[in-house]
């Protein structure tokens, strides 16, 4: 197969991952993609970041060596802080991160610098969307919120109502009141609230979506090495796995068919953390 059909690889905890897929569907249409959900393992925001690297090593040793994808976006803010690095380091074909290119466009957009992050225990505590803006702008106000009941809450497919308004009303309340400009929305599960959250900060505030920004720099990348697809096929193929089935609500189907615009959204079980399940880790 030539090097420029074959799929892009994304891997995420769970289905967050799915806002960035939406995204590259967008800007890369005729490319196919294959998702892999680490379901088994949500959330990877309160796991040690040296465990999520070793998750998020050995699902791109897979889409690699069993997939054959020829560039792997970790669709994951948590999964990009833990390991991005090391695995560029270690792998040969492009590998992307969320962090960079959403970093750069809120210095870019921010008309006061009072830039703000929402993300999971791992991402904020890790401080890469803090340094990764301070690297362009080290005069920037930044302010961070962990909001990790978001992860839970989209999972369940609960992207609104009275409940879900409360709790990010009080995850935002510090945001408000420190009057930031923008809002990096630092998991890929929280644009599926967007609406509710840019409702609670107020039309003065710029939400930013990292999963665009990704597509975009995918788009890009890609463009300039000559891999995107030559001969697209009349339909690309978009293939959804998890590591566990049975952690997908039937909610989050409901809905999630409706935010990402797919008329059909099943996900196949292939737990390859599981010891019965056997494929070659060499590459």
């Amino acid at each position: 197969m030539e090097e420029s059909s074959r799929a892009i690889g994304l891997l995420d905890s769970g289905v967050g991952g799915l806002t960035v897929a939406r995204e590259i569907f967008k800007l890369l249409p005729k490319e196919d993609i294959i998702y892999y959900g680490d379901t088994l393992h949500l959330p990877y925001g309160p796991k040690d970041l040296n465990l999520v690297r070793e998750y998020v090593e050995k699902i791109i040793r897979y889409l690699i060596s069993k997939k054959n994808v020829k560039a792997v976006v970790i669709a994951c803010n948590t999964a990009t802080s833990a390991a991005l690095d090391h695995v560029q380091k270690k792998f040969e074909i492009p590998i992307f991160g969320m962090i960079k290119s959403a970093a750069a466009k809120a210095v870019e957009i921010s008309s006061r610098q009072k830039i703000a992050v929402i993300g999971t225990e791992g991402t904020v505590n890790s401080f890469a969307y803090q340094n990764a803006i301070l690297k362009l702008n080290n005069r920037a106000e930044l302010y961070a919120e962990a909001c990790p009941k978001f992860v839970d809450l989209v999972e369940q497919g609960k992207f609104d109502g009275a409940a879900v308004e409360k709790t990010a009303r009080n995850y935002l309340l510090p945001l408000i009141e420190a009057e930031v400009d923008s809002l990096i929305l630092g998991c890929t599960h929280f644009p599926y609230l967007s609406p509710l959250l840019a409702k609670i900060m107020g039309t003065k505030v710029t939400l930013i979506n990292p999963a665009h920004e990704m597509a975009v720099e995918v788009r890009d990348k890609l463009t300039e090495i000559d891999l995107l697809k030559k001969s697209p096929a009349e339909q690309p193929e978009h293939r959804f796995i998890v590591s566990d089935r049975s952690r997908i609500s039937r909610r989050f189907l409901e809905h999630g068919r409706k935010f990402l615009g797919l008329e059909a959204l099943n996900f196949k079980e292939e737990n390859i953390f599981s010891k019965e399940y056997n494929w070659e880790e060499s590459i």
